[in-house]
């Protein structure tokens, strides 16, 4: 199990390369088709199965932003 320390040490090098690659105009250029294809559809259908594949989609774009977003403090 690791530590703390060494998940924050992991964070910290996922969340710069992220930045990195989100701050380029093609990391701009990625996120954006990302959010029209998985974040900024629906969510909810009739089939439960349907909602947990958009809620999984739109997760997956979630946690890219947050790692974009994401500071040691």
């Amino acid at each position: 199990m690791k530590t703390v320390k060494e998940v924050k040490a992991h964070l910290k090098i996922k969340s710069a390369r992220i930045q990195a690659f989100m701050g380029s105009e093609l990391g701009k250029e990625v996120i954006k088709m990302l959010e029209d294809e998985f974040f900024n559809g629906p969510l909810f259908d009739s089939d439960p199965h349907v909602t947990a594949y958009n809620l999984g989609r739109r997760d997956a774009v979630m946690y890219l932003k947050e790692l974009q977003n994401w500071s040691e403090t």
